[in-house]
């Protein structure tokens, strides 16, 4: 559908069980707080995104992730930050927050990413179930339990030495 001036419409595809209420996406708008992040994060970030790109959702999640590095250091614990659910809407948003010193103390760098979004966006559905009495949580949760799945988890390589994270990706 078009509108007058030939530009697509701002309408989302319609989910079968919802009835006429437009399907919902998770989506993620990134910083990388340094020059280097993670080894593997930014590929694990995308086979994420291009996994959750063909799920339908029953609510918008607009998300923020923060990867804390040299520049932009996030204080620990890693986790969720000012979530929001806007009930009229359909959507949620929150900024996810994660540590380089988390992240470099973590034996399993990339499996500490998924599991760290894994809990945020659970957490927001938790939140959306508290207020949406119609919220199917454990359907929705079943929609990012991939995110669990120690099969799917690129991860071959051991965190760097705790005491010299910045030295070692300095290094490469």
């Amino acid at each position: 559908m078009t509108d007058p001036s030939g530009s697509e419409a701002q309408r989302g595809p319609v989910s079968a069980r919802r009835g006429s209420v437009p399907a919902g996406r998770l989506t993620f708008r990134t910083v990388w707080g340094g020059p280097s992040p993670q080894a593997g994060f930014i590929e694990e970030l995308a086979r994420i995104k291009q996994h959750v790109r063909t799920v339908d959702f029953s609510y918008d999640f607009d998300l923020f992730l923060t990867v804390g590095g040299e520049i932009t250091p996030i204080p620990s614990p890693s986790g969720l930050r000012t979530p929001r659910v806007f009930l009229s809407q359909r959507t949620v948003t929150g900024e996810i927050r994660i540590s380089d010193d988390d992240v470099s103390a973590a034996s399993a760098p990339i499996a500490f990413l998924r599991q760290t979004i894994h809990t945020a966006v659970a957490e927001l559905m938790s939140r959306i179930a508290a207020r949406d009495s119609d919220f199917d949580v454990d359907a929705e949760r079943g929609k990012i339990a991939f995110l669990d799945d120690e099969a799917a988890t690129p991860d071959t390589r051991a965190a760097p030495d705790a005491t010299t994270p910045g030295a070692e990706r300095r290094s490469r």
